[in-house]
């Protein structure tokens, strides 16, 4: 009886170590097709995705919203520091090549505080501008519980 005991514990134990695969849901922006063209505002949610096309470039552009961190200041509190909302994306073309985005608004250290952040990828030899806009909704009391979303603008230099 010991000897069947063994197998069927490693067996059980092998199948609770499997790793979770990341799953994304496809936010939906136009009726039909539910992809967006560069230059367009895009609110996502974690885990959120979009497709964008246009302006000449041979490869949809796939982002994806990987995480968001809001350390912001709630309106209804008063803080020594403002804080920050951080954004961490990750941008591949239909050949898979990828490209891992972080944007921040607020007071990220470096340059003050900022209310949107610009920052500049190559993915595929194709050169994008990835603009993060603001973090919906602000922290405080009146939103919580409410999914937080990031704006974001993509657009091809």
């Amino acid at each position: 009886m010991i000897k069947l005991f063994y197998p069927l514990l490693a067996l059980a134990l092998f199948t609770q170590c499997q790793q979770e695969e990341e799953t994304y849901e496809t936010t939906e922006f136009t009726k039909q097709t539910g992809d967006l063209k560069f230059g367009q505002e895009a609110l996502l949610s974690q885990f959120g995705q979009i497709t964008l096309y246009g302006e000449e470039v041979p490869r949809r552009l796939i982002v994806s919203l990987k995480n968001i961190e809001d350390s912001r200041c709630p309106t209804d509190v008063n803080c020594v520091t403002a804080g920050n909302a951080t954004v961490a994306l990750r941008a591949s073309n239909s050949q898979g090549i990828n490209e891992n985005i972080t944007l921040c608004i607020g007071d990220c250290g470096t340059d003050g505080a900022r209310e949107t952040h610009t920052v500049e990828a190559e993915v595929g030899e194709v050169n994008y501008k990835f603009t993060l806009r603001g973090v919906k909704p602000y922290p405080g009391e009146a939103h919580e519980g409410e999914v937080q979303k990031a704006q974001l603008v993509v657009e091809k230099l």
